[in-house]
């Protein structure tokens, strides 16, 4: 028999009759168990049974399952916070991508649009053109007439009124031929940027 088993044997037996308890007595099963349990006193070196010893070994077998429990603790709440802060930045990017959609959209559903303002640009300055035209056929005849203020027909003033409209609206139409154009520039030199 080794000295090593006859050693838990010992101990085991000890325990034992200080419980009035034979060992022959008990049930395999028992006698299994009562083995495992000296082992485990030989291992955790103890040589007999002290109850503070034992005391002391529980409570550091309490507190090192605490230590890790607490360690546990710690590393879930790592995680939710990690967690969260990827949710913070999924939904920040579903954002970003949703936006980026709608702008798209809105680009596409504008006049002029990317793929449209060169014949934008090319209609703006032919309206621009002929607003100028009129106007300057329409300024000649009346400066003909040389008219008073006084002798001016209700019609010819409504003309009047008209022209100046139309006049505003000439300028209005050449500052926007000339944004398209400065937005087509600036599509230009941003294609360049985009090769380069």
């Amino acid at each position: 028999m080794p000295i090593l088993y006859k050693k838990e044997l010992a101990i085991t037996t000890d325990i034992l009759r200080k419980l009035n308890i034979n060992t022959y007595n008990l049930p395999q099963k028992s006698q299994q168990i009562l083995s495992q349990t000296a082992k485990d006193q030989i291992s955790l070196k103890i040589d007999k049974l002290d109850p503070i010893a034992l005391s002391l070994q529980h409570s550091r077998l309490v507190a090192s399952k605490f230590e890790d429990e607490y360690q546990i603790l710690k590393l879930k709440q790592k995680n939710a916070e990690l967690q969260m802060k990827i949710d913070r930045n999924r939904k920040f990017l579903d954002d970003l991508i949703k936006e980026l959609q709608c702008s798209r959209e809105s680009l596409v559903s504008r006049i002029p649009n990317p793929e449209n303002i060169q014949e934008h640009s090319r209609q703006l300055k032919l309206k621009v053109v002929t607003y100028e035209d009129n106007y300057e056929k329409v300024r000649a005849k009346f400066n003909k007439l040389s008219v008073p203020l006084e002798v001016y027909p209700k019609s010819l003033m409504d003309l009047t009124s008209t022209l100046a409209a139309l006049r505003d609206e000439a300028a209005t139409w050449r500052q926007r031929a000339d944004d398209v154009a400065l937005a087509m520039e600036a599509k230009k030199t941003f294609n360049k940027l985009r090769r380069a």
